[in-house]
């Protein structure tokens, strides 16, 4: 029972005006008017008045009803007449039981619930399975992280346009808008799938627009000066995640791609034609592509540990052969920690320069790793590489301006793709260490 200094005289006012409890919780207020007489509030705001007292020495809490659709008026008075009845001498819940009783007993045969964890788990076999690796990890991230994450065992068909709503909105307030229309996008192809297969008869995400707003195409590209920032913080974020995002500028390749990168990918490290080829399987545009590794990749791939798996005894340990991992059986993961880590250090960089120089520097926009690539494209640009050698580079599809060619031209271009890239790994070499900017690059 509420002690009397919890109680409060309940008003309407008061009731509508009251806010709901935090987030995952329940609150309950107690009526000083009406011994027990309680008002309990969802996260949500749903309010129902209750009632508490004990019968034959035992806690009873009951609903009565939804506020405002039972008005307080009325909720007093029906928890007055329950505590009267109570006083004399009858107790309610054996009535409660006898109903929920005749109610089973005349209920139908129970029908097997199509959850919302049984359908995840059709489209998973009958699609996800059938994506590339890639496509695979973004279709079901929405699944796991807002549909199994919130109502598992909940039906199917009981999951509402309200319910999308409010989980793209929790995102986009996170500040994830594009993250927002992603999980949209996949949530549509998901309830799409359940509407092929009989499992709806509407999809919940239809009239919901993009909650991130249109999206425009990214230009970002990182300046010299920030370059020159953000190198040594990599440096200083270490292994693996600050190595990675150095070897992605180093060498203008996808994220994914470089995450997953085998040592067993790697020829000729030691000598004078290194390369990383990238198996058709495991990379985007589904074409084998070989990226030839400049001295400054070859030099920060031969700073990296390897993580061993096995110490057999008397023998040397088995190590593992994904290049970047923490646990030498999977490549590495959590990108957004490792971005968190690194944008952690730089704050901590710009204030320390401040303290020193007595003048805050200008604060580092907004980066991603996508834009190493993007930066590296365009530095190799600025060095007047011919543009159908940068997209060999980054292994895009050939484009239009190469017409029916393209389809004869089998030429893989690992003489030009080596000169960009030894080229752009000169200019970083150039812009870490301005001091080397005097020395004239001989180009071939």
């Amino acid at each position: 029972m509420a002690r009397k200094a919890e109680r409060k005289e309940f008003t309407d006012i008061g009731l509508k005006n009251e806010a709901p409890a935090d987030r995952g919780k329940r609150k309950y207020l107690w009526d000083s008017r009406v011994d027990g007489l309680g008002l309990r509030l969802t996260d949500k705001g749903v309010k129902a008045f209750v009632i508490m007292t004990r019968v034959k020495g035992e806690v009873w809490l009951k609903t009565l009803g939804n506020y405002p659709h039972m008005s307080l008026k009325e909720g007093r008075i029906q928890a007055g007449l329950l505590l009267s009845r109570i006083r004399a001498g009858e107790d309610p819940r054996s009535e409660e039981k006898a109903a929920g009783e005749e109610m089973k007993a005349s209920a139908p045969p129970s029908i097997e619930v199509y959850t919302v964890r049984k359908a995840v788990a059709g489209y998973e076999k009958a699609h996800i399975s059938r994506l590339k690796p890639r496509s695979q990890l973004e279709a079901r991230r929405p699944l796991e992280k807002v549909l199994l994450a919130r109502w598992p065992e909940r039906s199917l068909s009981d999951v509402t346009k309200a319910d999308i709503r409010e989980v793209l909105a929790e995102i986009v307030e996170a500040g994830n808008p594009v993250a927002a229309n992603r999980t949209l996008a996949n949530l549509k192809a998901f309830f799409n799938w359940c509407l092929s297969e009989d499992r709806l008869i509407v999809n919940p995400c239809v009239g919901i627009r993009e909650p991130g707003g249109s999206e425009t195409s990214r230009d970002r590209i990182l300046s010299d000066d920030e370059i020159r920032t953000l190198w040594p913080i990599m440096e200083e974020t270490g292994y693996p995640f600050g190595c990675l995002a150095q070897f992605l500028l180093v060498t203008a390749q996808r994220r994914d791609e470089g995450s997953n990168m085998l040592w067993s990918e790697i020829s000729g490290l030691d000598g004078e034609n290194p390369v990383w080829t990238i198996p058709a399987s495991k990379n985007k545009g589904g074409r084998l592509h070989e990226v030839p590794l400049s001295p400054l990749a070859v030099r920060l791939l031969k700073s990296l540990p390897r993580i061993a798996l096995e110490f057999p005894e008397g023998g040397p340990p088995v190590l593992s052969d994904y290049v970047f991992t923490t646990t030498g059986k999977t490549a590495i993961s959590g990108f957004s920690g490792g971005k968190e880590r690194l944008d952690a250090l730089t704050v901590k960089e710009l204030a320390g320069i401040a303290r020193k120089t007595g003048k805050a520097p200008a604060p580092l926009l907004r980066w991603t790793l996508h834009d190493m690539r993007r930066t590296a494209a365009s530095g190799m640009a600025r060095d007047d590489i011919p543009p159908h050698v940068v997209s060999r580079v980054l292994n895009h599809s050939p484009g239009k301006a190469e017409g029916i060619t393209a389809v004869y031209n089998r030429h893989g271009y690992l003489r030009e793709k080596r000169h960009a890239l030894e080229g752009w790994a000169s200019k970083l070499d150039s812009i870490l260490r301005p001091e080397a900017a005097t020395v004239v690059r001989l180009r071939a």
